[in-house]
C-alpha cells in the first residue's frame, strides 16, 4: 500500500530492465557447489551475467580472477556435465547448458593465452 498505481509501474519497470540484461538467474547461493571438478559456478554466472550489464572488460577480469588466478582452475569449461549441481539448485537452473553457453563466451582465445602464461608464472 505506500506505492501509487504510478510508483509500482516505475518499480516493475526496473526490475525488467534490470532483468532484461541477465542472462542467467543465479542469486550466488552457493548450493550448487562443491563441484566435483572444481567449476566456481556461482562466480563464471556473476562475470557472465556482467558481461551484458557492465560489458566485456569487467567482466573478462572478474571470470580472469574467479578462474584462471587461482591454484587450479575453477573454469567453466573444466565442467563434465554430471548434473550433481542441478540437483540443489533452488532456481532451478540449467546449470550444465548454462555453463556451456559461459564458457563459449567467456574463454575466447585471449582468455586461452592469458590462463597459459598464468600457469607459466605459477610453475616459477
Amino acid at each position: 500500500g505506500d506505492l501509487g498505481e504510478n510508483e509500482e509501474k516505475m518499480l516493475k519497470d526496473v526490475v525488467a530492465a534490470i532483468n532484461s540484461k541477465m542472462k542467467v538467474g543465479c542469486t550466488g547461493c552457493g548450493y550448487c557447489m562443491p563441484c566435483p571438478k572444481n567449476v566456481d559456478i556461482p562466480g563464471t554466472f556473476a562475470a557472465y551475467n556482467r558481461r551484458y550489464s557492465e560489458g566485456r572488460f569487467w567482466s573478462f577480469v572478474d571470470y580472469l580472477i574467479c578462474t584462471a588466478l587461482r591454484k587450479n582452475s575453477t573454469a567453466a569449461s573444466n565442467c563434465i556435465e554430471c548434473g550433481k549441481c542441478e540437483k540443489h539448485c533452488p532456481q532451478q537452473i540449467e546449470i550444465r547448458k548454462e555453463l556451456k553457453k559461459a564458457s563459449d563466451e567467456m574463454e575466447g582465445p585471449i582468455y586461452r593465452i592469458v590462463r597459459k602464461a598464468v600457469k607459466l608464472f605459477k610453475a616459477f
